[in-house]
């Protein structure tokens, strides 16, 4: 028994992980958060990878690239961990490599 619940700590934290998204609006742009409620024209998501259990981000892990690029003026954003990065997860945490996604949603401006 003891050594099942050891098995089972051990696995909980080579599933886990820490990863910070930023964010952020480009520079010098009017842009608005909207709420959950509120309807969008556009949806795009981006995968943000991580070192060292979610330390250190080695991909971009900001928003303010994608809201330009789509030229959005009002935006929601949401980051979650998806099956897909769990499978990820699972092949390549033990080389300390996570990933979660991070979801764009917004209106983008006339």
């Amino acid at each position: 028994m003891k050594q099942l619940l050891i098995f089972i700590i051990i696995g909980a934290l080579l599933i886990t992980n820490c990863g910070t998204v930023l964010v952020n609006a480009p520079p010098k742009d009017n842009i608005t958060l909207l709420a959950e409620a509120d309807a969008t024209t556009f949806k795009t998501s981006m995968k943000c990878w991580y070192v060292l259990w979610g330390l250190v981000p080695i991909s971009n892990n900001s928003t303010a690239d994608l809201i330009a690029k789509h030229n959005l003026k009002n935006v929601r954003a949401k980051a979650y961990y998806s099956f897909v990065d769990f499978l990820i997860n699972m092949v390549l945490g033990t080389f300390t490599i996570y990933t979660n996604t991070v979801e764009i949603e917004g209106n983008v401006a006339k």
